[in-house]
C-alpha cells in the first residue's frame, strides 16, 4: 500500500529526527551520508511517483536545516 501524504509527513518527521542523532552515531561523514541515502531510497520506493518531487522538496528543506545543503539525494 502506497502511503498518503499524512503518512509520508510522519515518515519524513521520523527521518528528520534520525538525522539529528545519526551524526552522533556516524562521526565519519561518508558513513552518515551512506546511511541517510539508504533511508531516502526506502522512502522514495514506498512513495508514489507523483509524490517524489514533493518529497525531494521536503528533504532539501530538512537537510538545509541540518546544515547539509550540498547533500546529493
Amino acid at each position: 500500500m502506497i502511503p498518503d501524504r499524512d503518512n509520508l509527513k510522519r515518515m519524513l518527521a521520523s527521518l528528520d529526527t534520525a538525522i539529528a542523532s545519526a551524526a552522533k552515531y556516524h562521526p565519519d561523514e561518508a558513513d552518515f551520508r551512506t546511511t541517510l541515502r539508504a533511508s531516502v531510497r526506502l522512502l522514495m520506493l514506498e512513495a508514489s511517483e507523483s509524490d517524489h518531487e514533493w518529497i525531494r522538496g521536503q528533504l532539501e528543506e530538512m537537510l538545509a536545516r541540518h546544515g547539509l545543503k550540498n547533500f546529493e539525494l
